[in-house]
């Protein structure tokens, strides 16, 4: 096992592969991308280095010679800091069921074997990203810990303040100064309101929150001087402490004169007088914008790596992994309500002679057009897949084979219609031969698609730019 101490504010990475000369490239890659690493080729030591140090990033195959790897990364998430982690799992075991079974065990990114240099800094790339997003939501989770710690405290001193005054009149002034202080060191904003919503005290924190002075804050109600949306409402908090509630906990959200948006906590308990009737309320209020934020650029951030996990970046279609997970699900699907499946396999014609000529920028340019075409030309219900180099399949639900050549035919048409101009003395048209088949009774997903791959094997040797159906 090798260990690097890392520098403080250093990312880390731990990798574990049984295999020295795989866990040696693994490790020399990892570090080109700016990690600390520590690699291990067991999960015994895999658990001690975790221990040791947590990593920001785990690097890992699936196969490891003393446990299942799925166990390990269970064993991993169970820890305190697991929930902050990001983990890669590069491994042979590549089925669609597999890659589920991974990902419902708590891996974020899976790479299949072999795994080429260029595919595995791509992932390290968007796996950065998820480590990224990870220390900011550590980050936040710590401040919002600070914060209750703090809220908590602070509520504890002033319910105790609050309660001396209400059990014993001869402590009355002393509880009264107690309270002064409490206002004055409070975190947050402290406002007391009466029965009658009338604005009794409040802190200058509270003032601050709700933009006004001081005087402006006299002889007003609470929901002039800072009005939310519970203010005329069943959830107004005066109205449920009046029928009986002892603590309410509210997050508001508030928009500014200057259109800014913030967002407050507010926890709300009874205002008792010495014979302990009810007086009003009290309401401590804390500004949680940050933690708010933080929230909602998680959940976005979230979104973009499960889009990355299902869109081919070039052509925005589908990838070859949606599509093997939907085919077999659209089989199922076919069977249980008796209903036609098509399916479409299509190739560029002549792709690599376009490549070798004009190069490779041209020819993603060309991958990128065909993709806009398909997507024109199929339904929302189809499934447009990009299966990998110039290879597109489709999958059509309730169609038949004949009403699949149809989009077949909308899609070679489309395509050949189209003019590239590679240079500026030069335009090329290029064309797609076509798979189309239909699904037969008691036939796998892989024996369809091997079928639409004759047939547009049979379209390229009968002369290309044009569809066979079998």
């Amino acid at each position: 096992m090798k260990e690097c101490a890392p520098r403080e504010g250093e990312l880390t990475a731990l990798i574990v592969e049984d295999d020295q000369i795989v866990c040696d490239l693994w490790q020399k890659i990892v570090e080109s991308h700016g990690y600390s690493t520590v690699s291990c080729t067991t999960a015994a030591s895999a658990k001690e280095a975790f221990a040791a140090s947590v990593p920001h990033l785990v690097l890992m195959d699936w196969l490891l010679p003393d446990m299942d790897g799925l166990e390990l990364v269970k064993t991993f998430r169970v820890s305190e800091l697991g929930k902050y982690l990001t983990i890669l799992m590069i491994s042979g075991k590549d089925s669609p069921e597999d890659i589920a079974t991974a990902i419902a065990a708590g891996v974020n990114f899976f790479i299949a074997k072999p795994v080429e240099k260029q595919i595995m800094d791509i992932w390290l790339n968007a796996a950065f990203m998820h480590v990224q997003d990870c220390l900011q939501r550590k980050k936040a989770d710590l401040a919002l810990s600070k914060i209750r710690e703090e809220l908590a405290d602070n509520n504890l001193q002033l319910e105790e303040a609050i309660g001396r005054a209400n059990a014993m009149a001869m402590e009355a002034e002393q509880a009264y100064i107690e309270i002064n202080q409490i206002f004055k060191t409070v975190a947050g904003g402290i406002i007391l309101v009466d029965k009658h919503y009338n604005i009794l005290r409040c802190n200058d924190s509270f003032l601050k929150m709700a933009g006004v002075d001081r005087k402006a804050s006299q002889d007003h109600k609470c929901y002039e001087i800072f009005p939310s949306c519970l203010c005329n409402t069943k959830e107004c908090t005066l109205q449920r402490i009046s029928n009986g509630e002892q603590r309410i906990e509210s997050e508001i959200e508030k928009e500014g004169i200057d259109g800014t948006v913030a967002y407050y906590s507010i926890i709300s308990t009874p205002f008792k007088g010495p014979a302990g009737d009810l007086i009003g309320i009290v309401e401590h209020i804390t500004d949680i914008t940050e933690r708010v934020k933080a929230e909602k650029a998680l959940a976005a951030s979230e979104s973009r790596y499960k889009e990355l996990s299902l869109i081919d970046e070039l052509t925005k279609l589908f990838n070859k992994r949606y599509f093997n997970t939907h085919l077999k699900l659209e089989v199922e699907r076919a069977i249980r309500h008796d209903q036609p499946l098509s399916l479409l396999l299509l190739d560029i014609d002549n792709f690599k002679h376009h490549n070798d000529t004009y190069g490779h920028a041209d020819g993603d340019l060309v991958l990128a057009r065909l993709g806009q075409v398909i997507a024109e030309a199929v339904r929302v219900s189809d499934i447009p897949c990009r299966y990998g180099g110039e290879e597109f399949t489709i999958i059509l639900p309730a169609t038949s084979g004949e009403q699949a050549t149809v989009v077949a035919e909308r899609i070679r048409a489309g395509f050949a219609g189209v003019v590239f101009q590679p240079n500026p003395q030069e335009t090329v048209q290029k064309t797609v031969s076509i798979g189309v088949t239909q699904y037969r009774e008691d036939e796998s997903g892989l024996k369809l698609l091997e079928r639409a791959d004759q047939n547009m094997y049979e379209a390229k040797q009968s002369g290309k730019n044009r569809f066979v159906l079998r």
